[in-house]
Order: structure tokens, then sequence, then C-alpha cells
């Protein structure tokens, strides 16, 4: 085993990038290397800003809107062993765990999705080189006994490309548990600069004719929205509660006799089958009941009672109430650090340690919070620490512990304090 790249480690990998290929095995010629690389980029590969002085950071925080920091997966690619069976090249993929966990508000859309490999994306999924701040320098492990980092200078003589995602070890260990398992890097997650020059709008989001919106900064698009070229289809909410077809003849409307209908009045089609407002019988409809009391039929009429009310953001019921199926409650995923905020109910912490702020003047009296350890990780060691904001406190203390495996605490409000019960 030599301490530095061989030479023809050195040929292959500048003679392979030249011509627009990764550099996967010394025993693969040119023409045998499935894999492309780059030199020269263009515009859609080429970040459109530039990453910020980057610091040390935990996963999935995002510094300056554009870089985000992951563990990628290390898989083994298929056809690079070396003479003596060993993996060189391994390729890295975003977790399966992404879209639960990232913080990128592109998450679940292009390639911002559970398990995308790198090298699939031809470079619009790249990670950032140390070439803007040693702290870009990915970090490799192995994990054959314990979490173990892979030294810039070991033995193996590795080398990563950053544009797409792919290990290299000259010389593989021959304990195959030592082959790099996953990687801490930054990837790029902002614009890219064929969006951001002048008289340029990027490609198209969605697919072949869905009608273009601004999603986060980017391109989107949606089957609800669709135009062919002639005729608009979409589904819609809003002040038009559904319009499955809008044609060239649909999108005339026209008052009845020059005039404008009165009370009752609807929209209707007439034989060219345009739109037209038809004046109604004259009838109107006030609401059942006293002020705040919620509406519902009664015997074909509107109905109200004192014991169903709503007064703009709380609704009120008295007396015996009946749910036919589960009752669904609102979960929200906590993998480090989490503010807990008055939309919250069951808190499922998916990775400890971890920390909870919980401000009660945030919540309403008698709100309740539920908060378990989904992860099964808890201990001692690894707990979840549950803050009161402030003077505060939980329990008459001012914080409290899950220190269990899959421990949970359920909390409420008095609108000052805490209390476990």
């Amino acid at each position: 085993m030599t301490t530095a790249l061989s030479d023809d480690s050195k040929l292959n990998l500048s003679f392979k990038k030249v011509l627009g290929k990764a550099q996967t095995s010394n025993t693969k010629e040119v023409s045998n290397e499935g894999i492309g690389s780059n030199i020269s980029m263009g515009a859609s590969t080429v970040f459109g800003y530039a990453p910020p002085t980057p610091v040390s950071s935990s996963y999935y925080t995002i510094l300056g809107g554009v870089a985000e920091m992951v563990s990628l997966v290390a898989t083994p690619i298929d056809g690079t062993k070396d003479g003596n069976g060993r993996y060189q090249a391994f390729a890295l993929s975003l977790p399966t765990d992404y879209q639960a966990s990232s913080s990128n508000p592109n998450k679940g859309s292009g390639f911002y999705v559970n398990g995308q490999v790198l090298n699939e994306t031809t470079g619009t999924l790249q990670l950032i080189p140390p070439s803007f701040g040693a702290n870009y320098t990915a970090l490799v492990y192995h994990t054959s006994s314990g979490t173990t980092q892979i030294p810039a200078l070991d033995a193996r003589d590795w080398v990563l490309d950053y544009f797409n995602g792919i290990y290299f070890q000259q010389d593989p260990p021959a304990d195959s548990d030592e082959n790099p398992a996953y990687v801490d890097a930054f990837i790029y997650i902002g614009d890219y600069a064929l969006t951001r020059l002048s008289g340029s709008g990027g490609a198209p989001g969605g697919s072949t004719t869905q009608v273009q919106f601004n999603n986060s900064s980017a391109f989107g698009g949606s089957a609800n929205l669709t135009f062919n070229g002639a005729t608009l289809t979409g589904s819609y909410t809003g002040s038009i509660a559904e319009v499955t077809t809008l044609s060239a003849s649909a999108m005339h409307l026209q008052p009845t006799s020059g005039t404008l209908a009165g009370p009752g009045s609807y929209l209707g089609l007439d034989s060219n089958n345009n739109v037209v407002l038809t004046a109604g019988d004259g009838a109107t409809t006030s609401p059942a009941g006293a002020n705040t009391q919620i509406q519902f039929n009664d015997g074909g009429s509107f109905g109200a009672s004192a014991n169903l009310t709503y007064n703009g953001s709380t609704v009120t019921v008295k007396g015996a109430s009946h749910l036919s199926g589960g009752l669904v409650h609102k979960r929200a995923g906590v993998a480090t650090s989490h503010t807990a905020s008055a939309t919250d109910y069951i808190l499922g912490v998916t990775g400890v340690p971890t920390s909870i702020l919980f401000d009660a003047t945030q919540f309403s009296e008698g709100q309740v919070v539920v908060i378990k350890d989904e992860s099964g990780n808890a201990d001692s060691s690894t707990s979840i620490t549950l803050n009161a904001s402030g003077s505060q406190t939980i329990d008459g203390q001012g914080s409290a512990i899950i220190e269990s495996a899959y421990g949970s605490v359920l909390l409420y409000s008095n609108g000052s304090n805490w209390f476990i019960y």
C-alpha cells in the first residue's frame, strides 16, 4: 500500500476529467467509465450565489439560504472493484429521511428528494467544495468500530469529486467494514446561474402543459392548472369554488338585458355556452340563530344553536359530542432544537439529544402538548430537555427531562406556566 496517489491514479483522474468522465477504477479505460464528470460547466450547474463563509454547523442548518449541511450516504458502485475484489468508488446520495428532516424550502421537489443519488443529477445537485472555505471540506466516516473519521491522509489515498459526489479510494482497506459509510458535507440548494442570467427564465417546472408559478423563487408547475395552447384547465379554491374547463367561448360575461341582476341572481350558460349573469327570484337568505352560532341544515332550512358557537378563534361545544371515525392530531417531527408554537400538539422527537422551548404565554389556558421520544434513543446522556421560557416553570422547575427510551411527557399551560399531567 502506498502513501500517496500513484502516477496511474493521477493520470487517470486528470485524463478522464478532461474527457468528461469520472475516475472510478484504474482498471477501466475512458470508454468503460459510465459516470460523467465536468470541468467547463454550463450555466445550469454554476452556482448563482456565492456560498457564505462557512461556520461549524449541525445537520440541516442552512447558511445564507444556499448551503445546507447533510449526512450523505455512501454506496459502493458496481463494477469498480480493484484486482483484489475491493470496491474503489462510492456514490453519495441524500439520506432516506431527507424530506422529513431538511429545512430546505424546496425539499420534496426537483432533486431534493429522499435517497437522491448526486451523480444522477448531472451537476444539478452538487457538494460545495472547500475552495469556498476550509470548513466546506467534507468529512468521511466508516462504522466498523463505531463512528470513525477517515483522515485526509489515510493510507487508502482517497479523493472526493464534489461536482458529482463520487468518492474514490486508490487502495481499499482489506476490511470492507472500513469502507466509507457516510459523508458530512454541504450541498448547494440555491439558484444556479441560468435562472439569474438576464433574459433567462430557467427551466420550466412541472410537466408539459402545466402553467408556471413562483414556487419559492423557482419555477413551479401543477397538474391542477394546465394550458395546451387552446384550453385552460384547472381546479381552484377561493372566490371560484371549482372550474374544470375554461375555453375561449366561455370567457364572455354579460349582464342580463344590460342591467345588473338583483338579489338572488346567479351565473348561468346561455344557448351559445357563454357565461351570463341571470336575475333570480329576489329571494335572500339570512343566517339563523344568534351572533356566533354555527349554521347547520335544520330540515331544509338554516338552523343554529347556542350549544355550537364560533367567535372567530374558538369553537365551543356544549353538551355531548360524537365523532364518527378516528380523531387525527397534528404531529411535528423534531430532530434538533425546536420552539413549540400554539399550532403544535404532538412533538415526535426523531433524534437525540435535543431541546424544546415552551413559552406558556403563546398558548391558551388548558392547551396541551405531547412530547414523545420516537427515536427510542433517549437516556441520561442523550436526553430530551424541555425548557420553560424566561422565568416560567414546568411543575415549579425551569426545565424537565425525558431520559428513557420511548419516554413521553404531557404538558398543559395555564397561560403563565406549564404543568405535567
